[in-house]
């Protein structure tokens, strides 16, 4: 089982049960699939579970949750059937772990991917990537309209877009994982998982202050990248931090900067930054925070 494979079947339940319009109505699917959806009050810090009873499957959800945090977890608990993997979260889902990356279990993440790809169709959010500008204010109200997290809304935009843009999520100052347009990638621009976040960043001054909030700054493109193609880029970043998870989630736009002409005796220096990075590709499942 890999990303592909959850974000194909995610797809396909989706045609199956033939909802093609958003937001979409998560228990519309539950129903498609024969499963209940119950509310109720849980216990503080969990945000559902998945139970069997008479020959039903009962899925219940804490009613005290957000709206958007109840749908993803109706469709995290959906895609444990529908994947077929085991719950590695015991008999019930934490809600400080879901949309987590940091120590979580493949299957588990997987889940969240599957809820993710459900919850923000492709074939409705690339013609709105066409549209919108790649701001926090745009992506907010891309969230309004498709009920989920902004987080969830900017992977699937960056992925849509024609436009030199990256989506980055990282906890503890810690990279976790990044999600390039197309543009970005044909430029050969990486961004590597794993590592502090650019000392120049919003997002590091952000973590750095512990106040959950907005930043904004203004970069180079190697500041985010070692890809030797990065120089040729300036990059924007806006930022939201959330202390509780010490989580943060930047938007980056490269802009590519004039080039100078090359002349017939120009000679490009090779060093070792030519030798570029494997592209990472992750998932965009973090939810708006949680109070």
């Amino acid at each position: 089982m890999d990303e592909n494979i959850a974000v194909a079947r995610a797809r396909k339940l989706l045609k199956d049960a033939g909802i093609t319009t958003v937001p979409v109505d998560v228990e519309a699917l539950a129903s498609f699939l024969d499963f209940r959806v119950l509310r109720t009050e849980l216990a503080k810090g969990e945000a559902g579970c998945t139970v069997e009873r008479r020959g039903k499957i009962c899925i219940w959800v804490n009613q005290n949750d957000s709206p958007a945090r109840q749908r993803f977890t109706i469709l995290h608990e959906i895609a444990h059937h529908v994947l077929e993997l085991e719950s590695k979260h015991g008999d019930s889902v934490p809600s400080d772990e879901l949309e987590r990356f940091s120590g979580r279990p493949p299957e588990e993440v997987l889940c969240d991917i599957f809820a993710a790809e459900c919850l923000v169709p492709w074939e409705v959010v690339q013609p709105l990537a066409e549209d919108k500008d790649f701001t926090l204010e745009h992506l907010s109200e891309l969230a309004e309209q498709f009920q989920a997290s902004r987080a969830c809304v900017a992977s699937r935009f960056a992925q849509a877009s024609e436009a030199h843009l990256a989506f980055v999520v990282a906890e503890e100052g810690v990279v976790k994982y990044s999600v390039n347009s197309k543009a970005l990638k044909a430029s050969k621009v990486w961004i590597t998982k794993g590592v502090p976040l650019p000392k120049s960043s919003a997002a590091a001054k952000a973590f750095m202050s512990g106040a959950s909030g907005f930043h904004e700054a203004d970069s180079e493109g190697l500041d985010w990248s070692s890809s030797d193609d990065a120089r040729r880029f300036a990059c924007y970043e806006q930022a939201t931090y959330h202390a509780p998870t010490k989580q943060t989630q930047s938007i980056l736009i490269f802009e590519e900067l004039e080039q100078p002409p090359v002349s017939s005796g120009y000679r490009h220096a090779r060093d070792d930054r030519d030798d570029f990075l494997e592209e990472l590709d992750g998932y965009p499942g973090w939810s708006k925070p949680r109070h």
